[in-house]
């Protein structure tokens, strides 16, 4: 039976380094440290090939949406995108309702 949930593969809260492979995790339902422990397994079984996945994956993976990481801020830097709802004008400040007297000199 196919249930219709719609998933995405991002980084997790849930991480060590990055969070890659807690995300993997998450989308798979396993438990993150036991993918860990494959991980590690698998780099030192192909001669370090694992360390070259996780950053081509650190790269590409995008962060969850409520706590962007440092390469999605990077990213969203990059096109120009802001992380903040409402941006304040940059510039000069104007003061209203000022009233303005002289010293008197003595």
């Amino acid at each position: 039976m196919k249930t219709n949930t719609n998933k995405k593969l991002t980084k997790s809260n849930d991480r060590i380094i990055a969070g890659v492979l807690g995300g993997i995790a998450e989308y798979l339902q396993w438990n993150a440290n036991v993918l860990r422990v494959l991980f590690v397994l698998l780099t030192i079984a192909t001669h370090g090939f694992g360390i070259l996945l996780y950053l081509l994956l650190m790269t590409i993976m995008p962060s969850k949406p409520e706590r962007a990481g440092f390469f999605e801020q990077m990213r969203q830097a990059g096109s120009g995108q802001s992380t903040q709802a409402t941006k304040q004008p940059q510039g000069r400040k104007e003061i209203h309702n000022v009233h303005e007297e002289d010293d008197p000199r003595h």
